[in-house]
């Protein structure tokens, strides 16, 4: 089972070791009405608002390990799904996030339940990056290729990269990838 959408409203939301003091600007989030909720999955504080594609994949797999191979059978889907649509040049980087080049494009988030296996994912489309400098204070743990960078110097979107696309036209694409291989990871 899958679900592609785009993010409607802005919300923040914390994996699951995470604390909203420490990660989250929360008088500002509350100045301006952003609820901050929790996920199961693990992975750092979010901002998810318009420009956002999600996708949330809950399934059954063969192995209780592996995490890494399924982050990375799954992340190579918006490759997949990226390429027809022109877009080239995406790497995984860190655990499990892709970038164009050393600039952070999508991040992912798991929750393992034996052999289920709940996978999430934001890419960033056509998103207004500075909501991240707005809420999300600098995190505690970071992959290598951060580099101390700010949310701004280290985050970018497809629109930034030169690729006029909107949200739909991504999810088009990545759901004909998704039921093509969703049963694969069985």
């Amino acid at each position: 089972m899958y679900r592609l959408y785009e993010q409607k409203e802005v919300c923040i939301v914390m994996g699951a070791g995470r604390k909203a003091e420490e990660d989250v600007f929360l008088e500002q989030a509350a100045a301006d009405a952003v609820p901050v909720l929790r996920r199961r999955g693990g992975g750092g504080t979010v901002v998810l608002s318009p420009g956002q594609l999600v996708l949330a994949v809950v399934t059954e797999v063969a192995s209780p390990f592996q995490n890494l191979q399924y982050f990375q059978a799954i992340n190579n889907w918006f490759r997949l799904a990226l390429e027809p649509l022109g877009v080239s040049g995406i790497e995984d980087r860190g655990i499990s996030d892709l970038a164009v080049g050393e600039l952070k494009i999508l991040g992912t988030s798991l929750y393992r339940r034996r052999k289920i296996l709940f996978y999430q994912a934001s890419l960033l489309v056509d998103n207004d990056l500075s909501l991240f400098e707005r809420y999300l204070r600098f995190p505690s743990r970071v992959p290598d290729y951060r580099k101390g960078r700010s949310h701004l110097d280290f985050c970018t979107n497809l629109q930034q990269q030169g690729y006029s696309l909107v949200v739909a036209e991504v999810i088009d694409s990545l759901d004909q990838v998704v039921k093509d291989r969703l049963f694969r990871l069985a």
